[in-house]
């Protein structure tokens, strides 16, 4: 969101919002979105804005699997190829992170070099399947890549 905050509205002014959205999963939803007078407490504008988000496209996909109900987590590594011939910083997103931590969420890479990401998966006490996409974002925050995980509990 931008501004980030309280900001200052004049009279009769308008003033830019920009909001940023980072869908979880795939479908559509409605969100409420309110500005509000902190001072007053009064509702200034509301607006219903309607979200559609499409799957994303798999660049690789990966399985793993882990003992279900053990309480021990897993470490892997997968690694990514700067496609561009200059180096580029990128960050790191996950739909399950909960499921899934990175040791970096953030890394550059030379052009065309590889660089290894470190995964740390949580343990589950049930058994059963798991997809977490990785969402490889660059300096802007816009997906570059997104990678699949498919984590077996057995």
């Amino acid at each position: 969101m931008d501004p980030k905050g309280v900001f200052v509205l004049p009279p009769h002014g308008v003033q830019d919002l920009h909001v940023g959205v980072r869908p979880r999963q795939a479908g559509s939803r409605f969100v409420h979105l309110n500005v509000v007078d902190v001072d007053f407490h009064q509702l200034v504008a509301s607006w219903l804005v309607c979200l559609s988000c499409r799957p994303p496209l798999i660049s690789k996909a990966f399985e793993i699997t882990m003992a279900a109900g053990e309480g021990k987590g897993a470490h892997k590594q997968i690694t990514y190829t700067n496609p561009y011939p200059f180096r580029r910083a990128y960050r790191l997103h996950c739909n399950h992170p909960d499921l899934l931590q990175f040791t970096e969420d953030t890394f550059q890479v030379a052009g065309g070099e590889t660089y290894t990401i470190d995964l740390r998966f949580a343990p589950s006490r049930r058994a059963g399947e798991r997809e977490v996409l990785i969402h490889i974002n660059d300096h802007e925050d816009k997906t570059e890549e997104t990678f699949c995980v498919k984590v077996a509990y057995r």
